[in-house]
């Protein structure tokens, strides 16, 4: 296609779409984004990105008016996730030309925008951090990333944390108003203004205007100094701070935890309230630590890759194949952390399941049941995000390439069940099983899916704690109650 009438045409749809949107003619939008995606299914270049972006940016409008006017359950669901094919379509289209282009980190920020209609807050920081690091003056992005922090105070059960999210959310999109606005339509700039009036109208505003100054706390030395400032970086701590652009040593650590617990009180006293403690508090105690064992193997299993350790000596091994297959003891810790993530998933459907009262027995009280479950609460945000997790984990959105999160579906029945070569070069084929009875993957693409597994392990437990506060506050004023608050699990007690 001539480049002048292709730009045209992509400069006709946008401004279609816009209008239909602005003139609030959500039927004709839903005509014309049906047109488009017929023309758009035969067209995979990368000249075809923007049509991609404006795709998911139209679906998702569509998806919002939905929500908004009480639509069928069934039909927004797969309207976010036609939305959300389009903005990966053009995420993969766009990649490695993100640098100066504008359409680029604008699909980056609205995906992020969809992702926090779906509840899942935590990954749209992730995007939105990945939007800023692209183009550091790409304001829509930052004020975007400021109002999810405000989201996220709200979502969050430490009086402290929230606080200090809020004044991070008011200062970012205050910053983001008082310097170059040219990537931000009119109707944005009218949005932000408004959340910053409401924040200037709370009692609150002296505190949220103070500098945000972050204690330097002692994260160890040697080892240790390097596994927390690796943690850091990869924002993998179960603490909310740790969502931040930020990377302060305060953040360094794992306070993520049910904050108190309410019982209602029956006629039975002694058998409501028991003489334990109730069981959610060990519950949580198990995921985390099997989540911070596993991260800690992944840490040890990336970091290490120049190092033989000293188990592995002397384990004779064959020379079975010639397509450089790579066999080490840090791989094997990789394979155990991925293994120990996946689980996880399983273990916090379980959860659900007993403290929601879903009614699943034992053997159906797994992820595949109850996050499909027609029972599924839909009035709790927290619990609406790790429903989309897990739908990611399972499920195909559109006809595309098999995404990241159903190739770690892939891999990790196929570490469980099967044989898996990682090889030491890159291995493009797609993980499926081959003539050989393995399955194959290159060592740097399975290390980039135990990092993305420890990103969604991490997400899918902290969005776990926050559906049980929400469940909380439905308790705060019953009168036939009693809280439980636990005293801390000293460190000196794990030895």
């Amino acid at each position: 296609m001539d480049e002048l009438l292709y730009v045209k045409q992509c400069e006709e749809i946008a401004h279609k779409i816009d209008n239909l949107s602005d003139n609030h003619d959500y039927n004709g939008l839903s005509t014309y984004l049906l047109q488009i995606e017929t023309f758009a299914s035969t067209n995979n270049t990368l000249e075809y990105a923007p049509i991609y972006y404006y795709l998911g940016t139209g679906i998702a409008t569509y998806a919002d008016y939905l929500k908004d006017n009480n639509g069928s359950t069934v039909e927004l669901n797969e309207q976010r996730k036609k939305s959300m094919f389009y903005f990966r379509k053009a995420m993969e289209m766009f990649e490695g030309f993100e640098k100066d282009n504008v359409l680029a980190c604008s699909n980056l920020t609205n995906y992020a925008n969809n992702l926090i209609s779906c509840g899942r807050i935590i990954e749209a920081l992730n995007i939105f951090r990945k939007t800023i690091s692209i183009d550091s003056t790409f304001n829509m992005a930052i004020a975007n990333y400021g109002r999810a922090l405000g989201i996220y105070a709200n979502l969050v059960n430490d009086s402290g944390h929230k606080n200090e999210l809020h004044c991070y959310a008011y200062q970012t999109i205050k910053k983001a108003l008082q310097s170059n606005i040219k990537n931000m339509h009119k109707g944005a700039i009218g949005f932000f203004c408004e959340i910053i009036n409401q924040y200037e109208n709370s009692p609150s505003i002296d505190f949220l205007s103070l500098p945000i100054v972050q204690k330097k706390y002692n994260i160890g030395r040697g080892e240790e100094r390097k596994y927390r400032k690796w943690c850091l970086a990869n924002h993998l701590f179960l603490n909310p701070l740790n969502d931040l652009i930020d990377e302060e040593t305060s953040f360094a650590h794992d306070p993520l935890t049910i904050i108190k617990y309410t019982e209602i009180i029956t006629n039975n006293k002694e058998k409501s309230c028991g003489v334990e403690p109730p069981k959610w508090f060990a519950m949580l105690n198990q995921l985390k630590e099997e989540y911070a064992y596993s991260r800690y193997l992944c840490y040890e299993g990336i970091t290490k890759d120049h190092d033989l350790h000293f188990a592995d000596k002397d384990v004779k091994l064959s020379l079975a194949s010639y397509d450089y297959v790579n066999y080490s003891m840090r791989l094997e810790q990789l394979r155990t952390a991925f293994k120990n993530l996946f689980s996880i998933f399983d273990q916090i459907a379980f959860f659900v399941n007993e403290f929601w009262s879903l009614g699943f027995n034992e053997r159906n009280a797994d992820a595949k049941h109850i996050f499909k479950s027609k029972n599924y609460p839909t009035d709790n945000i927290a619990l609406t995000a790790l429903y989309w997790i897990y739908s990611e984990l399972v499920e195909k959105f559109g006809e595309s390439e098999t995404p990241s999160e159903e190739k770690i579906k892939t891999l990790r029945n196929a570490l469980e069940h099967k044989f898996v070569k990682i090889h030491e070069f890159d291995y493009d084929e797609t993980l499926e099983i081959k003539s050989d009875s393995f399955y194959h993957i290159s060592e740097a693409d399975f290390k980039k899916l135990v990092i993305r597994l420890l990103e969604l392990a991490r997400e899918f437990i902290m969005e776990l704690v926050y559906a049980v506060e929400i469940e909380e506050k439905k308790n705060e004023n019953s009168g036939n109650s009693i809280s439980f608050m636990l005293r801390e699990y000293d460190d000196s007690w794990k030895l």
